[in-house]
């Protein structure tokens, strides 16, 4: 009778003899994917260490076979082949470090000390749903989101890796959303603001002035263009063309800071579609003119340096804005501003609620780089309490006076 042929991705009788060194020698025969047979042959100090490392040959030869994972691991089992994966993704450029690290945080500091000793196969609907409820009522609707979002990419792996049946998360209950934040700046909060901008800190004798001039090009600049802060920090002199009428600005890169890269300029907006041109109104035009003039000549020169020539980081900016608006509180108060919603995204707010007033959603939407309208009436349109008075004109003529 014929000898069974070895199916795809399984090994042969292994041959293990004790070399006269005292190691052992296994022998044996694997098929892969393709079909084809391969000799397979190792040394190790026990039979069983040559057995194992046999197999662990085959294995990396085939996709059948066990994954890494079963139903009794437990999502930290899980994290770290998962994290290995998706760092792998970010190494690739499919993925930015910058999400790498934020999921690694998530599932470090809110997934597994919270469940990190749950077995896979004990992890049904009702049990996800009860984790993040907990987490929800303990912490804040943000966190919630965010370990929603990791413990399902979890599971996820773990269904690819055959030792879930179904992910579980696509079923809970859908979790709030973050209250929606309705300020945004008029015209003359602006101005108010950029008068207080140029006399911070102008008496003060406890140190160096701060650089107020960024705090207000900065402002200009992403009211004028809505911008967010990174693409406004990851302006180059050859990213903006002062020549043309109106001057206009390409949106090509946004300043990014990971542990692994440190503070760079990533070659491509928060998403790579969102590249565009705008032209300038005379507001950022002016800003952009006075960043030029202390810019140094290199093409690849950032609009706002650093002492050393490289870009300012985002963590910098805003630090430095937390700092006007502490000492400025009370006049920012005076003027109107809601000073506990004053940060950098108030600017891109007031640019998409403005242009939303005076020529519609979807003007704003394309200004703001978003592919769906309702992403920009959703977050960033702040809705006027004032229904457009020609509803009492149509209620007249249908219904008489």
């Amino acid at each position: 009778m014929a000898r069974p042929q070895i199916a795809a991705g399984e090994v042969g009788s292994i041959d293990v003899r004790q070399l006269a060194s005292g190691r052992y020698r296994a022998r044996a025969s694997n098929r892969d994917d393709s079909g084809a047979l391969h000799r397979l042959a190792v040394t190790a100090d026990t039979r069983n260490d040559a057995i194992a490392e046999i197999h662990r040959q085959a294995r990396a030869m085939a996709t059948g076979g066990a994954g890494a994972l079963s139903p009794s691991s437990t999502i930290a089992d899980t994290v770290e082949p998962w994290l290995s994966q998706v760092l792998t993704r970010a190494k690739a450029g499919s993925l930015s470090y910058s999400t790498y690290e934020s999921y690694e945080t998530t599932a470090r500091i809110i997934i597994v000390p919270r469940c990190g000793g749950v077995r896979l196969d004990h992890l049904t609907v009702g049990r996800c749903d009860r984790i993040l409820q907990r987490i929800l009522e303990e912490e804040t609707i943000s966190k919630a989101r965010r370990a929603r979002a990791v413990l399902s990419l979890l599971c996820g792996y773990a269904v690819r890796d055959d030792a879930m049946a179904q992910n579980p998360v696509r079923d809970v209950q859908r979790l709030p959303m973050s209250p929606r934040k309705e300020s945004a700046l008029t015209p003359a909060q602006i101005r108010g603001i950029r008068e207080r901008m140029q006399v911070w800190r102008l008496t003060r004798d406890d140190g160096p002035r701060p650089n107020y001039r960024a705090l207000i090009d900065g402002m200009d600049i992403m009211i004028g263009t809505s911008l967010r802060v990174g693409e406004c920090l990851g302006l180059r002199r050859c990213d903006v063309d002062m020549t043309t009428l109106p001057p206009t600005l390409i949106v090509s890169g946004t300043i990014v800071s990971t542990k692994a890269q440190g503070t760079h300029r990533k070659n491509s907006p928060k998403r790579s579609r969102q590249r565009r041109s705008i032209a300038l109104p005379s507001m950022a035009s002016a800003a952009v003119r006075r960043r030029l003039a202390l810019a140094e000549q290199d093409p690849e020169a950032f609009l706002f340096p650093t002492k050393t020539g490289r870009s300012l980081s985002v963590s910098n900016y805003e630090r430095l804005l937390r700092a006007f608006v502490a000492d400025e509180r009370t006049h920012l108060t005076e003027l109107g501003v809601d000073v506990d919603e004053y940060t950098t995204h108030i600017y891109r707010r007031t640019a998409a609620t403005l242009i939303e007033r005076a020529a519609g959603i979807t003007l704003a939407s394309r200004l703001l780089g978003h592919a769906n309208e309702q992403t920009t009436r959703n977050s960033y349109v702040v809705t006027a309490d004032m229904v457009d008075p020609v509803t009492a004109e149509i209620l007249d003529e249908v219904l008489g006076a």
